[in-house]
């Protein structure tokens, strides 16, 4: 797996968090606005991340996995406890 793999795994979770945060305590926004910021972060980031080339490297397995488990409980921490 290479590390932009797991930047752009990481990108599709916090931009969700980050719409979603806003979406519920700051401005209540319609659901086809919601939705389009958020692919626009999304594609947005995901565009910025392609111009690093120190991101096509490979990471190992063991890293990859502790990555991936980290942001899946950022996201049942920002979703349960924080009422989101």
């Amino acid at each position: 797996m290479k590390r932009k793999n797991l930047v752009n795994g990481i990108i599709l979770a916090f931009s969700v968090i980050f719409i979603r945060f806003i979406d519920v305590r700051i401005y209540d926004m319609n659901l086809i606005v919601t939705l389009l910021l958020t692919a626009g972060l999304i594609y947005g980031l995901m565009k910025v991340v392609d111009r690093f080339p120190a991101l096509e490297a490979p990471v190992a397995k063991r890293t990859a996995n502790i990555t991936n488990i980290v942001v899946i409980a950022a996201i049942f921490i920002a979703f349960f406890a924080l009422g989101l």
